[in-house]
């Protein structure tokens, strides 16, 4: 954010990084929800090729606009976030949205047979678990998911359940906000405490529920 000698505040460019699935539908009610001043820039994740954080930090920071801006990182993508904010210079401020730093549950589950992670779950279960109740919004994350391919996904899980951005983060001395569900069950509320512990002069906040 710019502050002018005019007074006139210049804010910057929204980049929003969507969860595991990697794609921007998700983010529509936020859009239509957002203030109209805000310029919202929705940026999908490669969903053609099995990527693993490195390989999509390049393929993001080739693809952020020159001006500055700040990243909205949901779920999966916050770690990638760091990662990219670490290289970018023009990334002014980082949102990171129940998200993690350090992988938020055992490696081993990565060891699950990849065909597991092409069984679509049901929606019943994605809105236990992560709707908070919402069913439309269940019905559309099982669409979303369901059309994702099963070696995408596992290289996805595999790479959320050994990274390591503490370092990234350290470094990261621009603004910080950090806010975790804190009846989430993909993501406990405890990913958030590794963020507050790394940086003390982040905002974090967490609300009542589940990721929505």
């Amino acid at each position: 954010m710019t502050l002018h000698p005019v007074g006139v505040v210049t804010l910057p460019r929204i980049v929003l990084l969507p969860g595991l699935h990697g794609t921007t539908s998700l983010f529509d009610r936020f859009v239509a929800a957002a203030p109209g001043d805000l310029s919202l820039l929705p940026q999908p994740l490669p969903n053609d090729a099995s990527l693993g954080y490195r390989e999509l930090t390049a393929w993001i920071s080739a693809r952020l606009p020159a001006e500055p801006v700040m990243l909205v990182a949901e779920s999966f993508s916050g770690p990638l976030a760091l990662l990219v904010a670490d290289r970018c210079p023009n990334v002014v401020a980082v949102a990171l949205c129940v998200t993690c730093v350090v992988p938020p549950a055992p490696a081993v589950i990565a060891r699950s047979p990849r065909a597991l992670w092409g069984v679509t779950p049901p929606a019943s279960l994605i809105r236990a678990l992560l709707t908070g109740g919402d069913r439309a919004l269940a019905a559309e994350a099982r669409d979303v998911v369901g059309g994702l391919r099963a070696d995408v996904i596992a290289k996805r899980i595999a790479e959320s359940l050994h990274i390591d951005v503490r370092a990234e983060l350290e470094r990261f001395a621009r603004p910080l906000m950090c806010l975790s569900a804190k009846q989430d069950w993909v993501v406990p509320q405890r990913s958030a405490q590794v963020v507050w512990a790394s940086r003390a002069g982040s905002r974090c906040g967490g609300r009542s529920g589940r990721r929505r």
